[in-house]
């Protein structure tokens, strides 16, 4: 395979189109219109691609840790992450989809009682009925709602659709605006059904006294259709769509700071970047899409004078969502021979999940954190590069604050850097992961006392490497204020300009992320992208399959 320089070399000063930011949203835009004959330039700050759809290694090569892809939904047959790829040109088969347990990808674990969420409406159905058979006629709207939000995302590709699915929407219309916990007044008010039901709040981190139920229910529409994990990890993802990018005649270039977009005469004609080994440079581009951090990209980058006063004052007070922790883990025990299987356990300290959200938006840590473990040993097992033979490579996540003073660090220090020598933040940071350690003991009983390797990321780690606003991964917060048409779309008010990534209407998480950079490609080519990648004839059969 052809080797291409990323941090040292630009020949040209010209392309069809720049993408500011080399996250998996900015990657899939840029592969898309390769793949379709546009010369594109990929800037990204990183000495990394892919965002958070990357891994890093420690020890040497023995450990390898993917730092934000956990799972994935919809990559089956008919699935909508294969259909994105290959229309960025990757073809089927390039990248190895392992599926997590069917019979329960997500395990939540309360204090008294366990609940396996599996693949498929009707099996999750049937198993919500056998643990809850008094709640039959709110369970059965609860899918309802399910499956209306399922054909209204249909119409998104196949805009035909709404000629009949809007009209048979009436519960998604009804509710487009409620919260989870408004929409569930309306079904059940057995808390350990509701808790099982939000289960998986983790995916978007907002609590339902303030989450978007559509939002809720589209996500649980995505991974319903099944739980998967990329052999090779997030970065797999990332390391093709470059490849793509660089065979069709682009470029991709690391550790390149972008300084300002160019704005003249309202339309976006280039970039104004900074590489140690280039120097200040000036790119020009028939078209610019931002795949950067969406406040910094528009009060920063893009610059007030640009835009429409309305479009500052809501930029300046955007809500983003909050921040993990993460607590990465090597340890020598057998845990499939102990019974684990490979599934996500989410763990809570009770069925109400108000209390650890309200802590975090106050600031503090909470008292009794929900804890995320992911078992990338067992989501990969043939992987190499995990860990050492025997050892099992662990990720325990919980939602965090990621205001300076709460980790015991002034702004200056984030800066210039130096809070990561600051003794407070480092008790912080030993405090949070002995604290995790001991939930996790739950599940993985005396863990703690095989533990052979341990590292702690912390929302700083997420600004410093992508330059993400608060540390969030999660982009603008997962409410009704701000889902769909209250985020932002793939066009801006400024012409040839073009925005993709965790805060645009398509949502956040990696599938949001690339279905978004798809969105930014079709809007740089024409809505034609959009339904040759998107349209999935067959996707009313998978959703109930």
């Amino acid at each position: 395979m052809q080797s291409f320089d990323r941090f040292k070399t630009l020949e040209s000063d010209t392309f069809d189109v720049i993408v500011v930011g080399a996250g998996i949203g900015g990657l899939t835009a840029a592969a898309t219109l390769a793949n379709r004959g546009k010369q594109v330039l990929v800037l990204d700050m990183h000495y990394e691609m892919g965002g958070c759809a990357t891994v890093f290694h420690r020890k040497g090569k023995d450990y390898e840790f993917d730092v934000g892809l956990h799972y994935i939904g919809d990559c089956g047959k008919h699935g909508l992450i294969p259909r994105i790829l290959r229309g960025a040109g990757i073809n089927d088969g390039e990248i190895k989809f392992i599926e997590q347990d069917p019979e329960g990808f997500e395990t939540l674990c309360f204090p008294a009682f366990e609940f396996a969420v599996p693949r498929g409406y009707e099996r999750f159905r049937e198993k919500l009925l056998e643990a809850f058979p008094e709640e039959r006629a709110g369970i059965n709207r609860y899918f309802k709602m399910l499956q209306q939000v399922w054909d209204f995302m249909g119409i998104h590709s196949r805009p035909l659709t709404a000629l009949w699915v809007l009209p048979r929407s009436w519960m998604l219309m009804r509710h487009a605006k409620s919260t989870v916990e408004q929409f569930l007044d309306t079904c059940t008010q057995n808390q350990r059904l509701r808790a099982v039901l939000t289960g998986q709040l983790g995916v978007y981190h907002q609590p339902p006294s303030r989450a978007t139920m559509a939002g809720h229910a589209a996500v649980v529409n995505h991974f319903l259709q099944g739980s998967y994990y990329p052999s090779g990890g997030g970065q797999v993802f990332s390391d093709k769509l470059g490849e793509v990018v660089e065979r069709k005649g682009g470029k991709i270039l690391l550790r390149s700071k972008v300084e300002r977009i160019l704005i003249e005469n309202g339309r976006a004609v280039g970039v104004e970047f900074s590489n140690k080994h280039l120097g200040k440079r000036v790119v020009k581009a028939d078209s610019v899409i931002c795949n950067a951090d969406l406040k910094q990209s528009l009060l920063g980058l893009i610059g007030r004078e640009h835009l429409k006063p309305q479009t500052v004052r809501r930029a300046e007070q955007f809500e983003m969502s909050p921040a993990m922790g993460v607590v990465y883990l090597g340890i020598d025990m057998d845990l499939k021979a102990m019974g684990l299987k490979n599934t996500n356990y989410r763990l809570y300290p009770g069925y109400d999940y108000e209390k650890a959200y309200r802590d975090v938006f106050a600031g503090e840590f909470p008292d009794e954190p929900h804890l995320f473990i992911g078992n990338a040993t067992m989501k990969d097992p043939d992987n190499p590069a995990i860990a050492p033979p025997g050892i099992y490579n662990l990720q325990l996540m919980s939602v965090v604050p990621s205001t300076p003073h709460s980790w015991g660090v002034t702004q200056a220090e984030l800066d210039d850097g130096s809070y990561r020598t600051n003794p407070a933040y480092l008790a912080k940071k030993d405090r949070y992961a002995r604290q995790l350690i001991a939930l996790a003991e739950r599940v993985i009983p005396n863990m703690s006392a095989h533990i052979v390797y341990q590292e702690v990321s912390t929302p700083f780690s997420v600004t410093r490497f992508i330059g993400s606003e608060g540390g969030t991964s999660y982009g603008l917060a997962f409410t009704p204020e701000y889902f769909l048409h209250n985020r932002p779309g793939a066009k801006t008010e400024i012409r040839n300009l073009y925005l993709c990534g965790a805060s645009t209407r398509t949502g956040h998480g990696i599938f949001g992320a690339m279905t978004g950079g798809v969105e930014a490609a079709a809007a740089v080519c024409g809505r034609h992208v959009r339904y040759q990648v998107m349209d999935v004839g067959t996707r009313a059969e998978a959703a109930t399959s």
